[in-house]
Order: C-alpha cells, then sequence, then structure tokens
C-alpha cells in the first residue's frame, strides 16, 4: 500500500509542475575562430532580465552576467557565460547558450544536445 501512495504522490507532483520539455530543433553550430590576433568579445548585462519559458519555469539573467561570444548557429550569435553556468528546466535540465539576434534574445543553443530552443516571445537585452 505504501509503494502506491509513493507512486501516486510522484505523479500528482509531476501533473503539477508540468514537466513540460524544453523546445528543441535541430540546428548547426560554428565556432568563432577565437585566437591571440581576434579574442573573445565579453559582453555584460546592464540589469536583471526575468524570462518566462514555455516550460512553466523561469530564469533570471543577472545584473552584471558576463557573457562571450562563441559563434553562431542559424537563429543569431551564440554567448556563452563567463565563468557562470546557465540551464533551462522542463522535464529535464539543459546547459544552455544565449541566442542573440539584433540585440534580442531569440532562444538558446543547447550545446550537449546541439539543437535551438526557441523563445517566445523574443526580449530586448540591454547588453553593454
Amino acid at each position: 500500500m505504501r509503494y502506491i501512495t509513493v507512486l501516486g504522490g510522484l505523479a500528482l507532483c509531476m501533473a503539477l509542475a508540468g514537466c513540460v520539455a524544453v523546445e528543441q530543433r535541430p540546428t548547426t553550430f560554428s565556432p568563432l575562430g577565437i585566437d591571440s590576433g581576434n579574442p573573445a568579445r565579453i559582453v555584460r548585462m546592464e540589469r536583471q532580465v526575468d524570462i518566462a519559458l514555455a516550460t512553466g519555469y523561469s530564469r533570471t539573467l543577472k545584473q552584471g552576467g558576463q557573457w562571450t561570444a562563441i559563434g553562431k548557429v542559424d537563429a543569431g550569435e551564440v554567448f556563452k557565460p563567463y565563468n557562470d553556468i546557465f540551464t533551462l528546466e522542463g522535464s529535464h535540465i539543459h546547459e544552455a547558450y544565449l541566442v542573440v539576434s539584433d540585440k534580442r534574445l531569440v532562444g538558446f543553443y543547447l550545446p550537449a544536445e546541439k539543437t535551438f530552443s526557441p523563445l517566445k516571445p523574443s526580449i530586448a537585452l540591454p547588453f553593454n
């Protein structure tokens, strides 16, 4: 009986949490040629940005957070957190990098999966 109660509790918890998968689309990542003659470009968040995800979770890009331009995907330029880790959460947790086009966050590059996760609607980013 205890086993059934535990399973029922887990099922209820999962239903309440939403457990929606992070949307992913195939993409091709092209790294920037970064060397001593072409150093990495680092940008900083001028203010905090709160992001509501379609999974029901939210994330915050903290004021002063630094991001390094590391490459491109079809949707835009890819920025990796500098000395930090950024994740998206749905039915799983994914390491994520920002994808920016025309100074707007349009989605995320998931490096482990090598996919793009769109953000709808896009958000203006206060990069310096």
